[in-house]
């Protein structure tokens, strides 16, 4: 079990990625309240580090929501203050460890990633709090994913 004792599949991802935009205070919180005002539901918000005036950041949402991602892509696209559009890639699915442990076992992604890593599946994305790690996949990858982890956690 080794702290995940349940794993569950989010399919029909869509990644969201902004590159290159303006590193200052408010730049995400600029992007995500127009997705917010747009209605999307964002999850696995991850930034980069700033690489010198820049930075890049990326969040899923789900594909079902494509035509309010696009609404708030032209909302974006026309905030003067905006410097970088949003660009959108779909076929991702999100896989889901839980546990108690997870907060106290660093070694809980390390093993999540090191199995898919031998499996052949590239985790494009991995978000992680006091009670879960969420990996993203992509969905031709998700069954064998899921597997994988089941194998790796002896679920």
């Amino acid at each position: 079990m080794y702290g995940v004792p349940k794993i569950n599949i989010e399919p029909s991802l869509m990644m969201i990625s902004v590159q290159d935009a303006e590193f200052k205070g408010n730049t995400m919180a600029r992007y995500l309240q127009i997705f917010a005002d747009t209605g999307v539901v964002v999850d696995m918000i991850s930034q980069s580090a700033p690489h010198g005036t820049s930075m890049d950041f990326s969040f899923t949402a789900s594909s079902s929501d494509l035509p309010l991602v696009m609404k708030a892509i032209s909302a974006a696209n026309l905030d003067k203050d905006a410097k970088a559009s949003p660009l959108i890639s779909v076929g991702y699915s999100k896989l889901n460890l839980f546990g108690e442990e997870m907060v106290t076992s660093c070694g809980v992604a390390a093993r999540a990633l090191n199995a898919l890593a031998m499996a052949g599946i590239e985790v494009l994305l991995i978000t992680t709090s006091d009670l879960d790690i969420s990996l993203l996949v992509r969905s031709e990858n998700e069954d064998a994913a899921y597997e994988t982890l089941k194998k790796a956690y002896e679920l």
